[in-house]
């Protein structure tokens, strides 16, 4: 049962939008005062009215006639009245530009409110989604321990300076894993927003606003426990301002893995090109980051632009140089390069000039024979062949975090390119 009724006729006009009145009399003398046959008493309403805009009316203009009718009118002032009370209770809606009074016109209610109400459905339904959620946590934990025992209580020799080095470069690459499985999220988020986006329930803004940050609190959780089952249980540097500046670096490292992801699925229509896509960008950020190849030993073309511009390599500098800062190395006896000193002088009056600028140490600097040699003294002295170094710690932070703001920044730009209509 219904009291009210919209009336449309061929062509989406309307001939009719009010009250339908007991045992439908408002609506038929709507009818008859507009030019309409009497209704006769035994007529059935819905039929009358069909029969009125049909054979019995064909001649009358019933939608210039609803135009030019008091009901019309009234709905109009009801109409005014209920956008009154809007600006009446958001005062910031009541502005003089013609192009927030568009906006106005365009949403129900401001920015702010879209973005708090889509922000809360958001983080509630990726709060019910389990399954992304739990196998998130359930990487990095697997992950963590994985590359822990891997590489368990590494050693200060010149081997596992090396296994160090690599389980750090391993964490780095686990957290590329982060950009496939944000991916489906975005595409499953975004086809909401295309169905939605045609009622102008909410803008583009706070879709977008939404989405990209909805990731960051299950993404923060998830990184804190790989940084517990990885970090010492590898046996990595246990001071508090490493243990901490490695933290922060793991988690913006993890916030930046889902907004790379999401900056790759923003301009293309769907996941599988998105996956296609992804190698692209991460091989070329890891291969030329100047872990896997020093920056002396790069081709000079990409030495001169690939490497600045890859986004993984500062991160790689900051958390190596931050663990190996200061960090004591000791030679195994299998790691020594042993040599001989001329006769009749010890190893210190051979090579003590030449060790004093140069890296390493020699560890017996008293023998007249078998004089041990070991290339690192320092952590520093082989972050130095990387050119990294410690002092540049916060800057590659500084620069980190830049590149994930220029990401979530094209992610807002395309979805108000794109309107994601495609689905």
């Amino acid at each position: 049962q219904f009291d009210r009724l919209l009336l449309l006729i061929r062509g989406g006009h309307t001939v009719y939008f009010g009250d339908i009145g007991k045992d439908a009399h408002t609506l038929i003398d709507y009818f008859e005062r507009n030019g309409a046959p009497k209704c006769p008493p035994s007529a059935n309403p819905a039929e009358y009215m069909l029969d009125a805009l049909g054979s019995s009316g064909a001649d009358i203009d019933w939608p210039q006639r609803w135009d030019e009718s008091d009901e019309q009118a009234q709905v109009q002032q009801e109409i005014d009245r209920i956008n009154q009370l809007k600006i009446d209770r958001q005062p910031s809606l009541s502005l003089s530009s013609q192009g927030e009074k568009q906006e106005d016109r365009e949403f129900a209610y401001g920015h702010l409110f879209q973005l708090q109400l889509v922000m809360r459905r958001m983080f509630l339904m990726q709060w019910r989604n389990l399954s992304y959620n739990y196998t998130k946590l359930a990487l990095q934990v697997f992950c963590g321990l994985f590359i822990g025992f891997t590489f368990f209580r590494l050693a200060n020799d010149i081997s596992s300076l090396q296994q160090r080095t690599f389980a750090i470069l391993q964490s780095v690459v686990i957290s590329i894993l982060l950009i496939n499985s944000c991916q489906p999220e975005y595409f499953r988020q975004r086809q909401y927003y295309s169905r939605e986006s045609s009622t102008n329930q909410y803008s583009w803004l706070a879709f977008s606003i939404s989405v990209i940050f909805v990731e960051w609190p299950f993404t923060i959780v998830a990184n804190t426990a790989f940084v517990v089952c990885f970090y010492w249980t590898a046996g990595l540097n246990s001071a508090s301002n490493r243990v901490g500046y490695f933290y922060i670096i793991y988690v913006l490292l993890g916030l930046y893995a889902i907004s790379l992801g999401q900056f790759v699925a923003s301009w293309t229509p769907n996941d599988i090109v998105a996956s296609m896509i992804n190698p692209i960008f991460t091989t070329m950020a890891t291969l030329f980051a100047g872990a896997f190849i020093p920056y002396a030993s790069l081709p000079l073309w990409w030495r001169r632009w690939m490497y600045h511009i890859s986004p993984f390599r500062y991160p790689m500098e900051g958390i190596i140089a931050n663990d190996l800062h200061d960090f004591p190395i000791r030679c195994r006896p299998k790691e020594f390069y042993i040599f001989e000193p001329p006769a009749g002088s010890t190893c210190g009056q051979y090579a003590g000039s030449w060790i004093s600028g140069a890296s390493g140490y020699i560890e017996n600097m008293d023998a007249s024979s078998g004089c041990r040699y070991c290339q690192y003294k320092v952590g520093d002295e082989y972050t130095q062949t990387l050119d990294w170094d410690f002092v540049h710690r916060w800057r590659n932070f500084l620069i980190f975090l830049g590149f994930t703001f220029f990401d979530i920044g094209i992610i807002i730009l395309m979805n108000s390119v794109y309107k994601v209509n495609k689905r």
